[in-house]
């Protein structure tokens, strides 16, 4: 069974303790060793985080890191995903990968006319590339006549500061005009929740005051 999606395949050892430490770094004695030894209670670390990051001082959750795995998506959310220059990524690459049996994403459709011409024109393109390839055209310029509905699958590795940043354009911003960019907003969203709940502390309210017209990946 083929598994769509984004999954956390790894974070900061120390998760959200780095980040309640360096909140507390600038105001407690002690050194940095003494003061991130102080700050391994998960509870006051959380109301700590969400205290700091209301008050603006969000540069305290860039110490914590989270790399993800997005499985089968549509090349749409790589699109969507790599203008966020602040995170990393590596992409399967269509110049050197047969992506002929990649598969791609079937939106929902109100009548069975509507999804059967979509699937015919899919599996159309899909077999032309494969005649272009076997003809000896080189995948780098037969990869020009897939349709943006493909699947795609790429890492993406970034700190908690831009993540927060991310999932509010997937959920609040123009990614949320997009099906699957919004469902993998949610399902990344509670993931993260599990991991370092304060970086998301009060998160909808503070989101929920951005425009559809703001742009995120400035």
């Amino acid at each position: 069974m083929t598994e769509n999606g984004v999954f956390i395949i790894g974070t900061t050892d120390c998760t959200q303790d780095v980040c309640a430490a360096s909140g507390r770094i600038s105001t407690q004695s002690g050194t940095a060793l003494e003061i991130f030894e102080r700050s391994h209670d998960e509870e006051k670390n959380t109301s700590l985080i969400g205290k700091v990051t209301r008050s603006g001082h969000t540069s305290t959750i860039e110490h914590i890191f989270f790399n993800l795995a997005f499985e089968n998506v549509s090349v749409v959310v790589e699109q969507f995903m790599i203008e966020f220059r602040l995170a990393s990524f590596t992409v399967k690459s269509r110049r050197y990968v047969d992506f002929s049996d990649c598969g791609y994403l079937v939106p929902e459709f109100k009548n069975d006319n509507d999804k059967q011409l979509y699937t015919k024109t899919m599996d159309k393109l899909f077999s032309s590339y494969v005649k272009l390839t076997d003809s000896g055209i080189p995948k780098e310029d037969a990869r020009f006549i897939l349709p943006y509905c493909f699947y795609s699958n790429f890492f993406c590795s970034l700190n908690g500061r831009e993540l927060v940043r991310v999932l509010t354009a997937m959920l609040y911003g123009r990614g949320r005009k997009i099906k699957e960019i919004y469902e993998l907003g949610l399902s990344l969203l509670a993931d993260c929740r599990k991991i370092a709940p304060g970086l998301f502390t009060d998160f909808e309210m503070r989101a929920e005051k951005f425009s559809d017209g703001y742009d995120f990946t400035l």
